[in-house]
């Protein structure tokens, strides 16, 4: 591979690239350019991630974030579920999986920096509720605790009767539930679009009373 691209590729700011910014890098034919990403990934320097998609193989930037990525390889979506109920330490297991929320088809995919599985959850509910994480210079998008419940009880038709149920299904401690964000689980059960999730948010939000 020529040493200029190669040394633009191992300076990349992020440990990944786009299709997108390879053809402004290689600035070639699109013949010339997928023979050039062809050999590139032949020869080990590319690891395709999915189509147009692939991660710098010795680069110099820190390892790639999951949740980063997450958004990135399936869009629009943004992580939820267990993934997202794990980040906020309401679960006490470590997820392998990333699980994502999308307004399109479920999907997964299986890639050489993890598998990532997307659930379909209605477009109306799809920002609601879904809160901006800073860490150095990106920005993760993740469900609010209460927000990844709603997102689960639809895509997977869970119910809980009592906040005990919630915490023998999924392990949440009860305290972790309590000082939840009650405006936000007040707002869900007024805009989520599913009477599943409305009625079994409306049972949790009763032993927030008792």
């Amino acid at each position: 591979m020529n040493r200029k691209i190669f040394g633009t590729i191992q300076d990349w700011p992020k440990q990944y690239i786009s299709g997108v910014d390879l053809l402004h890098i290689l600035d070639k034919s699109p013949d010339s350019r997928h023979g050039i990403i062809k050999r590139t990934i032949q020869e080990g320097y590319l690891i395709p991630i999915r189509r147009d998609l692939y991660l710098i193989k010795s680069s110099k930037q820190p390892l790639v974030n999951t949740f980063e990525v997450a958004t990135i390889i399936y869009g629009p979506s943004y992580v939820s579920f267990e993934s997202a109920l794990s980040y906020h330490g309401w679960i006490p297991e470590a997820v392998q999986t990333t699980t994502c929320a999308t307004v399109k088809r479920s999907k997964k995919f299986e890639t050489p920096i993890g598998l990532f599985s997307y659930e379909h959850i209605p477009i109306k509910a799809f920002s609601f509720g879904v809160e901006q994480h800073p860490q150095d210079d990106i920005t993760l998008f993740i469900a609010a605790p209460v927000k990844a419940l709603a997102d689960i009880i639809y895509a997977r038709k869970r119910q809980w009767a009592t906040i005990d149920d919630l915490n023998e299904d999924l392990r949440i401690e009860p305290e972790k539930f309590k000082s939840s964000d009650k405006k936000l689980l007040e707002d869900l059960i007024e805009i989520y679009p599913s009477d599943q999730v409305r009625k079994t948010l409306s049972a949790l939000q009763k032993g927030l009373i008792l």
